[in-house]
């Protein structure tokens, strides 16, 4: 366990992130690092907006993409220990479409791990953002495609798992789930700057959220990243807006649960979704569940993977990418937590995050 923290490495993790402003052309980055005691330190690169007029600082909202998936997976573990339904229900309990074919087979532990062999986009993806969609209308189709594998053979990344379980979220509790995140996590913790899609209000907002470096695209201003369509729409793989305060606050109170703190989940509930739950799918392709474990709704680190959380960081750590450019990691072992939110899309290969998350773990030491 560590609570302190060598500030020359951190300074040298700091310089990196500089570098990628700098000298590689990444707009806006925020980054922030701490323990269990606290924020340890933070810094801020380049500008809100593609004009360069506004500074990034600690008020500086990102869409942090795929790091949604963990907070509606806590929403749903929030459910199971309100006992509420189980991980072991077959989702056609909740959305009777899902009890034909191969899909009846599909329980909430598949849509949580990544097995379910749902598509992670519909083929029709596109054409519903471009004709500005309503999440229902995704959750439709999402009932009627077909499956890229057996549910609990292979490990296959499936963002439409992750609006599935949004959609029994708003099912077995009446709330919408950009309501119920906010009510059950984000108010209760603070996290004032952070909210599932965003009102026009706030897109109206003097200062608004940090725009992705992918607004040259043509037409993309009406249905990508950037676009009010996309975040007014909340979706939940990846719709959520927040601040890396905020995204901190987070992290800072999951590692307090770690310790036995009573907090908005129970110390045993974020034990199971920081467990290799993989292990327990007889049906899984060999090897997958040590190479690439998953958690409920947390990536655990892959460190010889391309997509992992960093080879300096132990196997007990967790946490998740996002496209937009953004990485949250956190290690239970020594108690610390690293959060790097940038507006660069993410590449399959060659994440910069990764080097964060090593230089930022070094810290620690």
């Amino acid at each position: 366990m560590s609570t302190s923290y060598n500030q020359d490495a951190l300074n040298r993790a700091w310089d990196h992130l500089e570098g990628w402003h700098v000298n590689e052309g990444v707009r806006a980055i925020a980054a922030q690092t701490g323990s269990t005691t606290g924020i340890a330190d933070e810094i801020y690169f380049g500008f809100d907006d593609k004009d360069q007029t506004v500074p990034v600082d600690h008020q500086s909202r990102f869409l942090i993409a795929s790091p949604t998936k963990p907070f509606v997976a806590t929403a749903i573990m929030m459910l199971v220990e309100q006992g509420l339904l189980r991980v072991s229900d077959l989702i056609s309990r909740f959305i009777p479409a899902f009890g034909e074919g191969a899909k009846s087979q599909i329980r909430i532990a598949h849509l949580l791990t990544h097995t379910s062999g749902l598509p992670d986009m519909l083929p029709n993806n596109i054409e519903l953002r471009k004709r500005h969609a309503p999440l229902s209308e995704y959750q439709s189709f999402v009932n009627d495609v077909d499956l890229v594998y057996a549910p609990g053979t292979r490990v296959y990344y499936q963002s439409m798992g992750i609006l599935t379980l949004s959609s029994i979220i708003e099912l077995v509790t009446g709330t919408s789930t950009p309501e119920f995140l906010a009510n059950r996590i984000f108010n209760p913790l603070g996290m004032q700057q952070t909210s599932l899609g965003l009102t026009q209000e706030q897109l109206n907002a003097e200062r608004p959220s940090v725009s992705s470096m992918v607004e040259q695209q043509e037409g993309h201003d009406q249905w990508g990243w950037n676009s009010d369509y996309w975040r007014k729409l909340g979706a939940p793989w990846g719709g959520l807006i927040s601040t890396a305060s905020d995204l901190g606050l987070f992290c800072r109170h999951l590692l307090s649960v770690h310790q036995g703190a009573h907090g908005i989940i129970y110390p045993s509930t974020l034990r199971a979704m920081t467990t290799n739950q993989l292990r327990s799918f007889p049906k899984l392709r060999q090897g997958s569940a040590d190479a690439v474990p998953w958690g409920y709704g947390w990536q655990l680190n892959w460190p010889n993977h391309p997509r992992g959380l960093g080879s300096i960081l132990p196997a007990e750590a967790y946490g998740h990418w996002g496209a937009t450019g953004t990485l949250v990691w956190i290690d239970p072992v020594c108690e610390a937590y690293g959060v790097v939110l940038t507006n660069e899309p993410m590449e399959m290969e060659n994440r910069r995050q990764i080097n964060f998350a090593n230089l930022c773990r070094l810290a620690w030491d």
